[in-house]
């Protein structure tokens, strides 16, 4: 007899009893249960069509197998501080005090995507012309996470795709709130600060 058919089922931990209303399961799941936390969260955008990249570059590359997902439409850009989006930056703060506190974060990845539609829909800009506003806005984002969580890792990714293949690049947030020395990345000048307009829209100060 299937054991979700019983009217009271203990699993062989003994630990978990299912009640009797417990419909037949309908798929399990061949992963198994992993008590201990990783202490790392991804913050990417909720497009379905990276979701399995972004897996395969934090399960792979960065080495965080079973991270803390939040994916949100813009990702990091919820966290870059424009004045029309501060009930995105509280809903934010109250979400990521909870997990730092509770899932024990010591890092958070932010990664920004190539063409996504949360910066083609607010910018009115080809996915090119959006480049500079995510690198802006990784930027800051990192640099609120250091205020708000000064004892976390943090760094950004962006994640680009030519024709059907996925690549994944560092981007550089460390460091004081100054521009400094650009770098290109496929293109498009990504900056260790904000630029001026960015600085000057949130109202940071240099």
């Amino acid at each position: 007899m299937h054991p979700a058919r019983n009217a009271s089922v203990l699993f062989e931990t003994g630990s978990l009893t299912l009640g009797p209303h417990l419909p037949m399961a309908s798929y399990h799941a061949t992963e198994r249960w992993h008590p201990d936390r990783i202490g790392a969260l991804a913050l990417y955008c909720s497009d379905g069509r990276w979701g399995e990249a972004f897996d395969e570059f934090c399960h792979r590359h960065l080495q965080i197998p079973r991270y803390d997902r939040w994916a949100v439409p813009g990702g990091p850009a919820w966290l870059a501080g424009y004045e029309e989006d501060a009930p995105l930056l509280d809903a934010a703060r109250s979400q990521l005090d909870f997990l730092v506190r509770v899932h024990e974060l010591e890092r958070i990845v932010l990664i920004t995507h190539y063409g996504c539609a949360w910066y083609g829909e607010r910018l009115e800009q080809p996915a090119d012309e959006c480049l500079p506003t995510q690198a802006d806005d990784l930027w800051t984002a990192a640099a609120i996470l250091r205020d708000w969580y000064p004892g976390l890792r943090m760094e950004a990714y962006l994640a680009m795709r030519t024709h059907d293949w996925f690549s994944f690049h560092q981007v550089e947030v460390g460091g004081e709130r100054r521009a400094g020395n650009g770098r290109t990345v496929s293109g498009s000048s990504w900056s260790r600060g904000p630029s001026a307009n960015a600085t000057a829209r949130r109202g940071l100060t240099g």
